[in-house]
């Protein structure tokens, strides 16, 4: 399959903005306000005296489980709500908002469930083993109360976010844009910022949306790649019920009795960020091209196998036609190697083993020029170190991006590699460059074992191409044999 039909089913019905805007806010806010109508005699009868009521002292007093079945109730009148605004205002089905086939692929949330179930499980495990004597466990009534409870409201709930942003606001987006990268990174960033509260200060609320931003992309890739929704859901389901029941922590709902009460505050073995990417690499091994898509533009997918209109000559810069095989001036091979993954990986280490130079110097000259200037007191190992990575990092990124829209780093001169773009083997433009090593901060994804991520993708790519070449339309080819 050569494009993502998914993204296409947004032409069912009506999409005026004012109707996406209306549903939106009917299905959010809707229930949010007929749910404080009906707790409005609650908190007069639980507060007859005191008039200035604390909504902190007010959610505090009212049971934890309780507030999960309230959080039940709201996301079942959003569910009911959307339904009849996308259905009757816009003319949509919650179908077209979850697969591109006729039916349901209930194995696929399975599949979603069971891997997103192992993962966190694996982590958890690792968290233990590292300090059991932190752990409490408990299986009691409460424990098993809050486990049915969060299989029935966390199914709805989980199931309604996915059809709304990676359905229903991914699809309305994509409407807009012609690459899908856009509405999969904008609808990742809109969710993400919805859990901000989930946090009990700012440090753990940013924290959160960070951690919630990196599981809607994966999400939303697994859902593009796939042309379907089950596979998220599912993990998005077990994700919910997991952190509840097992780790009790939803944030917004304090004193869960959860199965595993960590000393310290609820923790991953793994930190969660990396735990996407790896239900990432699950899903799509072998399968690389499928998130290629992601990164090309929708409405030319179709047209990116075909034979250019031109091509240049690496050797001697000549434009030949898109048809030739060897240079009209120079007579050398048109079409040249695509460089493997270890030689680009080798280069990339010679440019960081050169950098790192770079950057001991620089240490070394803000060093000697606080140890010069007077009351250098005022330079804290903080601020020292902040300033130091600061500059280090845009000496870094001015590197790459001056040296590649030439074609090449001092790594890739001595491997024989050179950055062309994808389709002409052209020079890259400054935006290419841009673009190509803004996305190393998600090839150097673990930064545990930083560059994994990238590799993975570079060795499935057909044209070994890492995140940041398939966002910038760019590959790198070998200029001769070495």
């Amino acid at each position: 399959m050569d494009r993502i039909t998914f993204l296409d089913n947004a032409h069912q019905g009506k999409n005026n903005w004012w109707r996406y805007l209306l549903t939106s806010s009917v299905a959010w806010i809707g229930p949010f306000i007929l749910i404080l109508i009906i707790l409005v005699p609650f908190i007069l009868l639980s507060h007859p005296v005191k008039m200035d009521i604390n909504p902190d002292n007010v959610v505090n007093t009212i049971n934890p489980l309780l507030l999960m079945v309230m959080l039940g109730v709201y996301y079942i009148l959003s569910f009911v709500l959307f339904y009849l605004c996308s259905r009757f205002i816009q003319g949509k089905t919650i179908k077209k908002m979850i697969t591109t086939v006729s039916k349901f692929n209930w194995k696929n949330v399975l599949k979603g469930a069971g891997l997103w179930s192992i993962i966190i499980g694996a982590s958890l495990v690792v968290d233990v083993l590292i300090s059991p004597s932190a752990v409490k466990l408990s299986l009691d009534l409460p424990f098993f109360t809050l486990l049915i409870a969060s299989l029935i409201i966390f199914a709805i709930q989980a199931s309604f976010e996915e059809i709304f942003f990676r359905g229903y606001l991914m699809q309305g987006i994509g409407l807009l844009t012609r690459k899908p990268f856009i509405p999969l990174f904008l609808t990742s960033v809109i969710f993400a910022i919805g859990h901000f509260w989930n946090g009990t200060s700012i440090i753990t609320g940013i924290t959160a949306v960070i951690n919630m931003f990196i599981f809607g992309m994966v999400l939303g890739i697994i859902t593009l790649g796939e042309n379907g929704l089950e596979t998220a859901i599912g993990a998005h389901i077990a994700n919910n019920i997991l952190v509840t029941s097992i780790v009790g922590n939803v944030g917004i709902i304090n004193d869960l009795p959860a199965m595993l009460t960590f000393a310290g505050g609820s923790s991953f073995g793994v930190p969660y960020f990396i735990l996407p990417f790896i239900l990432l690499t699950v899903v799509f091994w072998k399968k690389s091209d499928k998130i290629g898509l992601i990164f090309k533009t929708q409405d030319k997918l179709n047209e990116i196998n075909r034979t250019p209109a031109e091509i240049q000559c690496v050797n001697c810069k000549t434009i030949n036609p898109g048809i030739a095989v060897y240079c009209g001036e120079c007579g050398e091979k048109v079409v040249r190697e695509y460089a493997s993954t270890p030689r680009k990986l080798v280069a990339f280490l010679i440019d960081m083993a050169l950098l790192l130079v770079i950057s001991g110097v620089l240490l070394a000259i803000i060093l000697l020029i606080i140890y010069v200037t007077p009351n250098n007191d005022t330079f804290s190992p903080e601020l020292i170190s902040g300033i130091w990575i600061i500059l280090t990092s845009i000496i870094i990124f001015v590197y790459l991006v001056l040296m590649e829209k030439k074609g090449n780093t001092i790594g890739k001169i001595a491997l024989g590699l050179k950055v062309v773009r994808e389709d002409t083997q052209k020079p890259i433009s400054y935006s290419q460059s841009i673009a190509r090593n803004l996305f190393l901060v998600a090839d150097l994804i673990p930064f545990i074992i930083p560059g994994l991520l990238g590799l993975i993708v570079s060795a499935k790519s057909d044209k070994k191409q890492r995140i940041g070449d398939m966002v910038a339309r760019t590959v790198v080819i070998r200029k001769q044999k070495l």
